[in-house]
């Protein structure tokens, strides 16, 4: 059973609760967060347990080179600051070991250099590989990133999409999928230039920041299409939301300059599908009837 609502005539309605919201915007926070304490202190019990082996076989055989694995292993999962402690950490064991295992030097002070030596070349791997994780994620996040807006990209979409859409469909919540095309803005990138174009895809970007939730996901499809999808929201919620987003959008002075607005296509299911490309197919066909029927609307369909 389906039913269409044309948003512009429908009441306010607040059907979800702020504990709801809240609890799903922790359970998506939680899904972000890594178990760092597990990781220093396997980290640390790895190290003392190469310390008693480097003290165990005495100073004949070189087992230091073991030291690195778990400096690695804290580096790369809990950064920089991490890589340096445990580095200080197999520093500091590794003399000791050296030196209750039987090391003797003909002065003193050569422990304190065999100390910072060893030490700074722990500390040059932890930032090297720290650098080097980062360095990935950067670029891992690039690959995901529209450049020009800052939203998520399509391929990033699909990712997000899959797991909301799970989350959804385990707890029984409902899921609404908008699509949004901007209309005429072929001709105004076409007669202002793509600098002007440019900037108005910015402040769609905007606009969404400024409306949406933190756990509603946004990404531009491509052109001058995005996608948003709002979990735990029904049809009515949705219709409210998407309204705002078309009237900020028309009220801002890059659109009615060049007469730019937006035509928006909404699905909203009761019970989430499993498949994110049938949403915006049904989405997407939405779309283009608010087009045909003079632009510049919000039409969510709902599929029970």
């Amino acid at each position: 059973m389906e039913a269409v609502y044309d948003v512009r005539f429908l009441p306010m309605h607040d059907s979800i609760s702020l504990i709801s919201e809240t609890a799903f915007n922790k359970v998506i926070l939680m899904m972000r967060i890594k178990p760092n304490i597990w990781v220093l202190s396997g980290s640390i019990a790895s190290i003392l347990a190469v310390g008693f082996i480097d003290y165990k076989t005495g100073i004949e055989i070189r087992v230091f080179p073991l030291y690195f694995l778990p400096i690695v292993i804290s580096s790369w999962f809990n950064g920089a600051f991490s890589g340096v402690f445990t580095s200080f950490l197999s520093a500091f064991v590794w003399i000791a070991a050296m030196h209750y295992g039987g090391r003797d030097y003909s002065y003193a002070y050569i422990w304190g250099i065999n100390f910072f030596t060893q030490g700074a070349t722990f500390i040059i791997i932890a930032l090297l590989i720290a650098k080097l994780k980062d360095a990935l994620k950067r670029e891992r996040s690039l690959s995901r990133t529209d450049f020009l807006t800052g939203l998520s990209n399509s391929r990033s979409f699909y990712e997000q999409a899959a797991g909301v859409l799970r989350l959804c469909s385990r707890n029984l919540r409902p899921v609404t999928l908008a699509y949004v095309d901007l209309d005429n803005f072929k001709h105004a990138n076409d007669v202002l230039g793509h600098l002007k174009g440019d900037d108005l895809l910015r402040v769609v970007a905007q606009v969404f920041s400024e409306n949406l939730r933190a756990s509603d996901i946004t990404a531009r499809i491509g052109g001058d299409e995005f996608a948003i999808l709002l979990p735990e929201t029904a049809d009515r919620d949705a219709g409210t939301a998407l309204e705002k987003i078309r009237y900020q959008l028309s009220q801002r002075p890059q659109f009615q300059i060049c007469s730019v607005t937006a035509s928006i296509g909404a699905v909203s299911y009761t019970q989430a599908p499993s498949d994110i490309h049938v949403m915006i197919k049904a989405a997407d066909d939405l779309m283009y009837k608010v087009k045909e029927n003079g632009k510049n609307q919000v039409l969510v369909e709902t599929i029970q």
